[in-house]
């Protein structure tokens, strides 16, 4: 399974635009436009990785500016917004597409007695022909 890289479709092996690879990010399924198949929207485990590393190189870039070249200025934030950026671009080739599973649920199988009705009591007057062909439509007795 490919974790990094352009996500393809799992059905046509279509590679996906970066501009809807955005997209998918927050979404759970894609339907391919070309062979129109579905697939379930996965985010690679290297997400957290690089999510991880970001946050340490931008905290280590502030403490370095703080305190050893002891100069906070504008520049600063841009410096410390540099693997922040750098993590959003690396997070479009984390996400990978993935056929969904269909699991089969068996119904449970029901008693009869609860599926057929009750039997009726015919009325006097009533024949067992007339029961017969459907003309019979008294349910209330």
């Amino acid at each position: 399974m490919q974790y990094f890289g352009i996500p393809t479709c799992p059905y046509c092996r279509k590679r996906v635009n970066l501009i809807r690879t955005w997209k998918l990010k927050r979404e759970g399924e894609y339907k391919c436009p070309r062979c129109g198949g579905i697939s379930n929207v996965y985010l690679s485990p290297l997400v957290y990785v690089f999510s991880v590393i970001a946050i340490c190189a931008g905290v280590c870039i502030y403490f370095f500016h703080k305190f050893v070249l002891d100069d906070i200025g504008l520049f600063t934030c841009l410096y410390v917004f540099i693997p922040f950026a750098l993590f959003f671009l690396l997070s479009l080739f984390t996400v990978y597409l993935k056929r969904p599973v269909i699991k089969r649920v068996q119904r449970p199988v029901q008693d009869d007695d609860r599926e057929a009705p009750a039997p009726r009591r015919p009325k006097e007057g009533d024949t067992f022909s007339e029961m017969d062909t459907g003309r019979y439509t008294d349910h209330n007795s």
